[in-house]
């Protein structure tokens, strides 16, 4: 499953809930598009603006040195999304 680094203590953002491997990928919405079914809960388009606001956010803070919130831990907006410790061993 794909995850994003959100710090330099190997924290991650993990979309989890109701994703599938294609879901990360362009062929999420070539598949809904064709109308195949790919065993996702969420929908492609919901999987990519996740994906892309994540990696946007991981780069700003990572680049650009600007500070973002939504990496610090659960968001609201982004339910699906678990922020797990690679320290602690939890998901939250």
């Amino acid at each position: 499953m794909a995850s994003v680094p959100t710090d330099h203590d190997g924290d991650r953002a993990s979309p989890q809930t109701g994703a599938e491997h294609t879901s990360f990928t362009d062929l999420g919405v070539l598949v809904d598009q064709l109308g195949i079914e790919d065993g996702a809960d969420i929908s492609s388009a919901r999987a990519l603006q996740i994906t892309r606001t994540y990696v946007a956010a991981f780069f700003d803070l990572h680049l650009r040195k600007k500070p973002q919130p939504l990496l610090d831990g659960p968001s609201t907006r982004y339910p699906e999304v678990e922020h797990c410790s690679v320290k602690t061993k939890t998901c939250r």
